[in-house]
């Protein structure tokens, strides 16, 4: 699986447990915007939690420089 695939899967998932919302609507939200199979979510589900809170970290990280270029410009 692409890292990018990866970021996309736990932006989806890290907004759906802020939202709260349930783990149907996250899957589906997966497959529509990632564009991925079951098998590839499953894949990322799997992955530990340690990881998966790095890459929660990250998704973050990158939002925050978008919104502050979104302020420059």
């Amino acid at each position: 699986m692409q890292y990018i695939t990866i970021l996309k899967l736990a932006a989806v998932h890290h907004i759906c447990d802020i939202r709260k919302k349930s783990k149907e609507h996250m899957l589906q939200l997966m497959r529509n915007n990632c564009n991925v199979d079951d098998d590839t979510i499953l894949n990322y589900l799997s992955l530990p939690l340690e990881e998966k809170k790095k890459l929660f970290k990250e998704i973050i990280s990158l939002l925050d420089v978008m919104l502050n270029l979104e302020y420059i410009n």
